[in-house]
């Protein structure tokens, strides 16, 4: 993620005019560790990049805005030059999107589209492995949310009182953070903010991380580095390393079978490099045995490649299947679509509590069930928006059901600014605030499903819900202002008229006839559905006493309308959805993730990210009607998936989505193979087991007595020849010879048929 052109581009010094600036030239910034190096320009390639003068780029960099945009500036240590030896650097993704897109361009680095959910324009972006690292990324978003903050601050004059009364207001107001926790900020951090701001912009505000984050720490293997770092210098580690894992991709790649040949082999390969190294003290060392440890003291010990470091390369076993089983990468890792059959035809081709409603229904089974009820209530205007749920035998309110029942309260009202929710186990209001949270987080990189911070008047009412949402006792109707009663009062008045009405009291139930069952509801789901829709629109149109003095809640909400109140909405509605999200495992299959709901078919989702990935990775799933799932490995966000696309079988489309999924990979694999030598494995193989022993010669230890063996065999020689013998002298017998008989009295009397013609 961090790097973002190859080594190649980055050593030596650049070209007149270029807009990189080279690693012999950059010291380290007086405040921060360097990240992304080559990105940082200094004043004269964004002078060049820019088309105009070098004084008119330090200007912009020293007020560290331009053209509408915050700069990204940090101060650098040059040497002589400059201002005390000290100059000024700006970071190419913070520049105008113009020029942000002619660097890239002009470095040869292939941009893609990518829509942008904030603006909901087509933006440029480029390819992963040029994009800024990920810390950087939330750093700086950190950096923006903190300018947002003080931004009414920087208005105001240096030291005036007004500044101050400011200062003091924000710091008691509470406010949501980018990790979704509420808090009120301190009056030092705020002071501390508009300093640093001030002194050195946006880059003041970003959080100051040690110079070794991140850095890799074991270059070989521990035992190894500890044991050559008093005997090499650090380019000859370096170079150590890298060849190291160089020959172990190479051995993935090649198609070697399994971690433990790998690691095998690989350590022998390093016992090789460390020979050629013409360190005494290795080569004092006794050789030892495939498998030793560095407890050992021997060269396979100290030299021992593990599991864990092998297992980090395997993704490049891709790159064998690939070379030597081409059926298994075009059936399991090739890009591939669905195709529907079945349209080819002849001729042609939509706060609260859960409550169990007293009305009692029969399912087409005859088995009597009696619907829930998700209902939200309005306490300003005594309204209530009811979802029904007729669940199945031994089933209960599920979390799709309330999280559709929430879109559709929001539909029709729009979003709440205060909730109180019921704390049973149909309902996890901390599933959706997580949701809404997960979605804050995913501001960089371009994706984004709903944006938060565009739209003031929703960012409010999601700030202050986070506070706003209050979970009252289980079973107590006080906690839940007014859904008791008025649901009460819907059900002793409203839905008493309806055929089936128990009386809330299931044991003791309200019948036709004393001693029988009541007569259950006749009709089926629908039915039940118009006769209660029409018994709630009653209930919004009867005049209420008390609170509302004799109006409907019609009639209370016609009030606020004409006083000039408006529902708020949300732009993008399905973050409601996703709000409600599972989270699931599932191995992609050459881009490819299914998801199965508890009730429906299989459904599809497909993004290039996901080829050629052989292990399992994390899904967040909206609760009902999925548009989109997020990918996450390692708890860090992949990329996000589209429902897969089913294309006809004589759909030209079809071949060209195959194509470019292929051309997708084949880039894919086109980066990996960079970093891999073409190996032979079964000179390897003879190079490895040259190190092993040969099999020993075993001496000899006893003899035995074969006389009886001797015996046995003259005893059945002689056997053979006496039988032969016998054969010899034995008289053969005779020939066997014919005999004529005399006549026959019996057929002397007969006449044949042939003396009778």
């Amino acid at each position: 993620m961090g790097q973002a052109l190859r080594k190649s581009d980055l050593q030596g010094s650049s070209a007149e005019g270029s807009a990189i600036l080279t690693l012999d030239r950059i010291a380290e910034p007086i405040a921060e560790p360097l990240r992304n190096l080559e990105k940082w320009l200094t004043a004269d390639a964004l002078a060049d990049l820019a088309g105009v003068s070098d004084r008119m780029a330090r200007k912009a960099m020293m007020s560290r805005r331009w053209r509408g945009a915050d700069l990204l500036v940090q101060e650098v240590q040059i040497g002589r030059g400059g201002a005390g030896g000290k100059a000024l650097q700006v970071h190419v993704d913070s520049l105008p999107s113009d020029l942000r897109e002619s660097w890239y361009i002009g470095h040869g680095i292939t941009l893609h589209e990518k829509p942008d959910t904030e603006t909901g324009k087509t933006v440029l972006v480029p390819e992963q492995t040029y994009q800024n690292d990920a810390r950087f990324e939330a750093d700086l978003a950190l950096a923006r949310w903190r300018q947002e903050v003080i931004r009414p601050i920087l208005i105001l004059e240096k030291g005036s009182p007004a500044r101050a009364e400011l200062i003091e207001e924000l710091a008691q107001t509470p406010r949501l953070f980018p990790n979704g926790k509420r808090k009120t900020l301190t009056k030092r951090s705020l002071y501390n903010w508009v300093r640093d701001f001030e002194a050195e912009g946006l880059n003041g505000l970003i959080r100051k991380r040690r110079a070794d984050t991140g850095a890799k720490r074991q270059k070989v293997t521990r035992a190894w580095d500890a044991f050559f770092e008093a005997h090499i210098d650090a380019a000859k580690h370096a170079e150590i390393s890298d060849e190291l894992t160089t020959y172990i991709r190479s051995l993935w790649a090649a198609g070697e079978r399994g971690w433990r040949s790998v690691t095998e082999k690989s350590t022998t390969r390093l016992i090789e490099m460390s020979r050629g190294l013409n360190v005494l003290a290795f080569d004092a060392l006794e050789l030892g045995r495939c498998g030793d440890t560095n407890a050992k003291g021997t060269q396979f010990g100290l030299c021992n490649v593990n599991r864990r470091q092998v297992e980090h390369h395997r993704e490049y076993a891709l790159l064998a299947i690939k070379d030597k089983d081409n059926a298994t990468f075009q059936d399991n890792y090739m890009p591939s679509i669905r195709r529907d059959y079945s349209s080819l035809l002849p001729r042609q081709i939509v706060v609260g509590d859960v409550h169990p409603v007293d009305i009692m229904m029969r399912r087409e089974d005859g088995t009597v069930v009696y619907p829930k009820a998700i209902a939200w209530y309005d306490v300003a205007t005594n309204e209530i928006h009811m979802t029904f749920v007729l669940c199945e035998p031994g089933e209960g309110i599920r979390r799709e059901h309330v999280a559709q029942s929430f879109e559709a309260m929001v539909d029709e009202w729009g979003l709440p600014e205060m909730l109180y929710l019921d704390n049973g186990s149909e309902y996890s209001w901390d599933a959706m605030i997580g949701g809404f949270t997960q979605l804050s987080k995913l501001t960089q990189g371009g994706l984004k499903v709903f944006d938060l911070d565009g739209d003031p008047n929703v960012a409010k009412r999601v700030a202050n819900g986070r506070e706003a949402v209050v979970r009252s006792m289980p079973y107590n109707a006080k906690g839940k202002p007014g859904i008791e009663g008025a649901f009460g009062n819907i059900e002793q008045v409203f839905f008493a008229t309806i055929p089936g009405w128990t009386a809330g009291d299931r044991m003791n139930k309200k019948t036709h006839a004393k001693g029988k069952d009541p007569v259950a509801f006749d009709g089926d789901a629908h039915a039940f559905l118009e006769t209660a829709g029409t018994a709630l629109e009653w209930y919004h149109k009867r005049p209420q006493h008390g609170r509302l003095a004799g109006m409907s809640p019609n009639e209370a909400l016609r009030n606020f309308i004409d006083r000039g109140w408006g529902k708020t909405t949300l732009s993008r509605p399905e973050v409601l959805a996703l709000a409600f999200a599972e989270e699931v495992e599932r191995m992609p299959d050459r881009g490819r993730v299914s998801y199965t709901p508890r009730r429906g078919e299989t459904m599809y989702f497909y993004a290039d990210e996901l080829l050629g990935l052989d292990h399992k990775i994390t899904l967040r799933v909206p609760a009902f009607n999925p548009e989109f799932v997020f990918c996450f490995a390692g708890g860090e966000l992949i990329c996000q998936a589209f429902p897969e696309q089913t294309f006809g079988v004589l759909d030209g489309a079809g071949a060209q989505e195959v194509n470019r999924r292929g051309k997708a990979f084949r880039r894919q694999i086109a980066e990996k193979r960079k970093h891999v030598a073409l190996l032979s494995l079964t000179e390897e193989t003879e190079r490895h087991i040259a190190h092993m022993p040969d099999a020993p010669e075993a001496p000899i230890a006893a003899i035995v007595d074969a006389g009886i063996i001797d015996r046995m065999a003259r005893m059945q020689g002689e056997s053979r020849k006496a039988l032969l013998d016998e054969a010899e002298n034995k008289k053969p017998k005779g020939p066997v010879e014919q005999w004529k008989t005399g006549p026959n009295e019996v057929l002397a009397g007969f006449q044949f048929a042939e003396d009778e013609e």
